[in-house]
Order: C-alpha cells, then sequence, then structure tokens
C-alpha cells in the first residue's frame, strides 16, 4: 500500500481515507458541475471533493507484471 493524496480528479474506487481517526474505503463516486465529485464510501457516508480540495488516502499498489 502506498500513502497518497488526491482531489475530484484523481481519487479512485477502492481508495482507503482517513477521516477523523476512522478509514472509509470509496465504494462510489458521481460527478458534479465544475469538476467536483461526490464520492460515496461503503459505509454509506460521502464526502463532496472539488479539484482542490486535498484528501490523504492510502492505496494498493498496482504490480504489472512483463510478459
Amino acid at each position: 500500500m502506498e500513502v497518497v493524496t488526491v482531489n475530484a480528479s484523481t481519487v479512485r474506487v477502492g481508495d482507503l481515507a482517513s477521516l477523523e481517526g476512522e478509514e472509509f474505503r470509496v465504494a462510489d463516486m458521481f460527478a458534479l458541475r465544475g469538476g467536483g465529485k461526490k464520492v460515496l464510501f461503503e459505509s454509506s457516508e460521502f464526502i463532496t471533493l472539488d479539484l482542490t480540495t486535498p484528501l490523504v488516502v492510502r492505496r494498493f499498489r498496482s504490480i504489472e507484471i512483463a510478459r
């Protein structure tokens, strides 16, 4: 896992966000006007991100297999 700072344009489903001491996994997202996103967590809670709102998340690192 790696820790990355994301915003509305870079957040991904599966990211683990730490908010107020609790972890929330991103389950779905909906585009908003102006480039923002409404991010829905598995707990049914949500947060609204715009292009300038930073959010620190833990993300599984992609592993590429050379063939």
